[in-house]
């Protein structure tokens, strides 16, 4: 028997024309929840591939709080979600999968488990003798067969669009852009067949015209040109940059992941969280959706049992859509977790740990910059001091970098426990012209460690560099640097400060016998 706390704030507003009130009342019920979700009903299980099937059940129902579902295949989880739906990709043609789930609540409750659908796999197809075709697909071929676009949305950001389609049939899709038919400026891959799909293209030069062209393959193997077109980007209003969360965590309990971090101070509307287990997502829909709120904490149930390590990355969605660079952390079962070995740590003379630098060939680390205010470091500059109470941005030259990279990586040391780091993305910023991201003050004094490593579309450690941060109690006037009388007796060795302190005493001591004199 386990007892749980809900708290109910109930704000009491009375009706009243002439006066308003702040009052509210807090009500504190103790849960005792031993009863289960109500069990959910298998209700398909579709094969729409030779690699994949599509399963669905029905809604549970819960008397406090409904959790998720856990998906089994052939009798082991495959899946946890909150959704009543599933793709099963990466299946085998030609042969015969069981499905069951069941529903749990978040007080680990969980029901029984649903009634077993069987269903086997679509025979692999044969391959086409042409791969893919040039012309738009005709409406007397047979579209079993052949996909037809049936809608198209396309959304233009600053730097990013979001597309959204529909297809006659389950489909997956290959999309590329550029600034010419080349399309040379990237491209997206789905392996899901679906009849309704969504991304989104990051990356974008702000007011730029792109073309896309937009490739489907339907499960029988055929690969049919849906689309070719082309959107332009918004034009640049010098929006600032969304401050990241801060000091995110995440603590692996079991198979479930526990996430903590500190909200930033401004003005945003939300945080989203998403995971991918294939690296850290890049934009608010590259991967599976955690939370989406302005709370500051998250157990994410189930996270680890079907892929170990998870990657996780939080934003923080500005009131006018811009979103943060991204705050990142990961999760994995204990032996499971990726290492990247670039050599033995040591210490500097501060005690913040340091490892060899991997130079990145033609990067000049005068284009790696630390700014916050007026004030402007580089990783050659001698020191960078910055204010504890302030944010501040890093930032990289858009052209010192080459294109192929596939992710950029800043860390940053708690200045008061060298132990824990906290991760963030660098992504091309409004103007296009640079790498950033902002960083929100941690509020506290002491010596950090900035690093930045870069990593190539392979996921291959390619660059890192690190540089010195001293968090002090600075203020800004007029880009003057202002340090506390404190600030400059903590400078001085422990010697010197006793003879200031004495100094400073004796000063008082003369000044008190002369007035008395008087």
């Amino acid at each position: 028997m386990r007892q749980y706390f809900l708290s109910l704030v109930l704000l009491s507003l009375p009706f009243l024309v002439t006066a308003a009130t702040s009052d509210f009342t807090i009500r504190t019920t103790i849960v005792d929840d031993a009863n289960p979700p109500t069990t959910p009903t298998l209700l398909s299980v579709t094969p729409v591939a030779s690699t994949q099937i599509d399963i669905s059940w029905s809604t549970s129902t819960d008397d406090y709080l409904m959790g998720g579902y856990v998906l089994l295949r052939d009798g082991t989880p495959r899946a946890t979600t909150t959704l009543t739906n599933f793709s099963d990709t990466g299946l085998t043609a030609s042969t015969t999968y069981s499905y069951e789930v069941y529903a749990f609540d978040w007080t680990n409750n969980i029901s029984s488990t649903s009634n077993a659908l069987a269903t086997t796999t679509l025979e692999a197809p044969v391959q086409p003798t042409s791969t893919v075709s040039t012309t738009s697909p005709s409406s007397n071929i047979n579209s079993n067969q052949t996909i037809i676009l049936k809608n198209i949305n396309i959304q233009t950001q600053i730097n990013s669009a979001s597309l959204v389609w529909q297809t006659n049939v389950p489909s997956r899709y290959f999309l590329r852009w550029g600034r010419t038919d080349a399309y040379d400026g990237g491209y997206i891959a789905n392996e899901t067949y679906q009849a309704t799909h969504n991304t989104v293209i990051t990356n974008l030069e702000p007011d730029t015209v792109y073309l896309y062209e937009l490739v489907g393959t339907s499960p029988a193997g055929i690969n049919v040109v849906i689309k070719t077109g082309y959107f332009r980007t918004a034009v640049s209003q010098g929006v600032q940059n969304v401050q990241n969360v801060s000091r995110l965590t995440a603590e692996v309990l079991d198979r479930d992941v526990k996430l903590t971090w500190q909200l930033p101070i401004g003005d945003y509307t939300k945080i989203r969280i998403v995971r991918n287990h294939l690296g850290y997502p890049s934009d608010p829909l590259d991967g599976a959706f955690v939370y989406e709120g302005l709370g500051e904490s998250y157990l994410d149930r189930g996270a680890l049992n079907i892929h170990s390590p998870q990657y996780y990355t939080v934003f923080v969605i500005g009131e006018d859509g811009t979103v943060s660079s991204g705050a990142v952390v990961s999760a994995y079962l204990s032996g499971s977790g990726e290492v990247i070995e670039v050599g033995s740590s040591t210490a500097s003379s501060t005690g913040v740990p340091v490892t060899p630098d991997i130079p990145l060939f033609g990067l000049d680390i005068n284009d790696i910059v630390v700014s916050q205010g007026v004030n402007v470091f580089t990783f050659l500059s001698d020191s960078i001091a910055l204010s504890h109470l302030e944010p501040f941005t890093i930032s990289i030259t858009h052209d010192a970098l080459p294109k192929h990279l596939k992710s950029i990586i800043v860390t940053l040391l708690d200045p008061t426990d060298h132990r824990r780091s906290y991760s963030f993305l660098l992504k091309i910023n409004n103007d296009g012209d640079a790498y950033e991201a902002t960083i929100a003050p941690l509020n506290v004094l002491g010596v950090s460690r900035l690093q930045i490593e870069i990593f190539d579309y392979e996921r291959m450690l390619v660059g890192k560099y690190q540089k010195q941060l001293d968090f002090k109690a600075l203020k800004h006037q007029g880009g003057k640097e202002v340090i506390f009388p404190d600030a400059i007796v903590d400078s001085f060795s422990g010697d010197m400060k006793k003879y200031l302190i004495g100094l400073e005493f004796f000063s008082a001591l003369l000044i008190f016998l002369l007035l008395a004199s008087h």
